[in-house]
């Protein structure tokens, strides 16, 4: 049995560039990895079966073992078993993340001895976020998703994700955002990142989806602007639905205490090392 992890991420900045003519989006992102995973184990059969502790609608992981499958003239299949614990919509890439750990299982199964390179454009046709997901490194992310530029991670022990039960549809968002994109503004923030300027940058940065999506789903404005009282370094990653603290300055006692006073469930993760 092949055992794979697949790492959600959280989006440390995030800028709209433009519309593309395929109707995708060209995006300027700090993007990374977190300990939260769901967990893909794969063994040997002659069909492709899946099976899962959630049900999910029109699943990707089914498409992307076919299409490797397929690609490579495989002549059995593979029982997958999906334990998901990434929330679904959630902007926290669960489901790019999953593609990514069925090509690299599967490719172990299969024995197809095929290296991450040759697994790239693969994952890339599957998703934006899917060529990310193949190596789990932070990085600078920018056009569809087929740029990525691996940097430093930066120093942050804990990290408290605060979700919802409201399934954001990222298809939505994006087309009712409109574009404000200044290249200045991301360009200075991308250089205090590169120069461990980690104060000046969690200052700075920003989501430009942020305000979209409350326009699109008012609940999370009012979900937000409670978080700010509770900590200001708090942030939103992807599309929504998901906020993250970074608890910087404060005990993480004092932390968790102001959200158990504001009834906010939350999970408690840490950067993937």
């Amino acid at each position: 049995m092949i055992r794979e992890k697949a790492y959600a991420k959280i989006n440390l900045a995030l800028d709209v560039v433009g519309k593309r003519l395929d109707g995708y989006h060209d995006l300027k992102m700090i993007m990374m990895p977190i300990e939260l995973h769901d967990i893909l184990e794969f063994e040997e059969s002659d069909q492709i079966t899946l099976t899962s502790n959630i049900e999910i609608d029109n699943n990707a992981i089914i498409y992307a073992a076919q299409k490797l499958k397929d690609l490579y003239k495989v002549s059995h299949g593979a029982n997958i078993k999906l334990t998901k614990r990434i929330p679904i919509g959630a902007g926290l890439g669960g489901g790019s993340a999953d593609i990514a750990a069925t090509l690299r299982g599967l490719n172990k199964l299969w024995d197809l001895k095929l290296k991450m390179k040759d697994l790239e454009d693969i994952a890339l046709s599957l998703g934006s976020d899917t060529l990310f997901c193949l190596y789990n490194k932070t990085a600078y992310v920018y056009g569809r998703g087929e740029n990525v530029l691996y940097v430093q991670k930066p120093e942050i022990d804990n990290i408290y994700l605060i979700t919802s039960n409201i399934n954001v549809s990222t298809k939505i968002i994006f087309e009712n955002h409109i574009i404000k994109y200044k290249e200045k503004q991301f360009d200075k923030l991308f250089k205090l990142y590169l120069n461990e300027k980690y104060d000046a940058f969690f200052n700075k940065t920003y989501n430009a989806l942020l305000e979209t999506t409350f326009s699109q789903y008012p609940q999370l404005a009012n979900t937000y602007k409670t978080l700010k009282k509770i900590n200001k370094n708090v942030y939103m990653t992807g599309s929504g639905s998901t906020f993250f603290i970074l608890p910087f300055n404060e005990k993480i006692e004092d932390l968790e205490e102001k959200l158990k006073k504001y009834s906010i469930e939350y999970l408690k993760t840490k950067p993937k090392n």
